[in-house]
C-alpha cells in the first residue's frame, strides 16, 4: 500500500528552530528520504515499509511517498488510527553541544507526529484527509488536502 504526506510542516519565516532537528527551508529543498526504512514509532526492530520519496510541497513543507508493507501496519493506518508521520533525525554535536551534522535516517508513521501538521492524506492513492473551505476567496476549491490536525485529539509521537 502506497501513503503520501507531510513529513515536516514548512519552517517558520523567521527561521527558528524549536529543536536542533528541525528543518531550514535549505535543507527540505535537499532532503532526500527515497530508500530509508519506514518504521512504526521510531523503533529500528519494526521496519513497516520503506520511503519511495522525498519533495518539497507547494507549501515549503517536507512530503513523502511510501511503501508500506507490513499487512497489520496497513491495516491501522486505512482505520484511521496511524495517520502520523514523524522524521527520525540523525545529529552529531561537538562536544559542546553544536550541531556538526544531521540526516534523515528514517520516517515513521504514528499516531501524532511531534511537529503540527505531520499526517498522512492519501492512501493508495486516495485523499483521506480534506479541508471544507468557507472562506469566501477559497470557494472555488471547496475540497482540498489538509495538512491538519484532526478533529479528535491523538497521542504525540515521542
Amino acid at each position: 500500500m502506497e501513503i503520501r504526506g507531510t513529513a515536516h510542516p514548512p519552517p517558520p519565516r523567521n527561521g527558528a528552530r524549536l529543536d536542533p532537528s528541525d528543518l531550514t527551508p535549505a535543507e527540505i529543498a535537499t532532503t532526500d528520504v527515497t530508500g530509508r526504512p519506514l518504521l512504526y514509532e521510531h523503533d529500528q526492530g519494526t521496519r513497516v515499509g520503506t520511503c519511495l520519496a522525498s519533495w518539497e510541497g507547494r507549501d515549503g513543507s517536507l512530503r513523502i511517498a511510501a511503501q508500506v508493507s507490513d499487512p497489520e501496519t496497513q491495516a491501522q493506518i486505512r482505520s484511521g488510527k496511524l495517520r502520523g508521520l514523524s522524521l527520525g533525525t540523525e545529529m552529531v554535536q561537538d562536544t559542546n553541544g553544536a550541531l556538526v551534522f544531521k540526516r534523515q535516517g528514517e520516517v515513521s508513521v504514528c499516531e501524532e507526529g511531534r511537529r503540527a501538521h505531520t499526517w498522512i492524506d492519501t492512501v493508495g492513492g486516495q485523499m483521506v484527509q480534506v479541508a471544507a473551505c468557507a472562506s469566501r476567496t477559497s470557494a472555488r476549491s471547496a475540497r482540498r488536502a489538509l495538512p491538519a490536525r484532526p478533529l479528535c485529539p491523538r497521542r504525540p509521537c515521542t
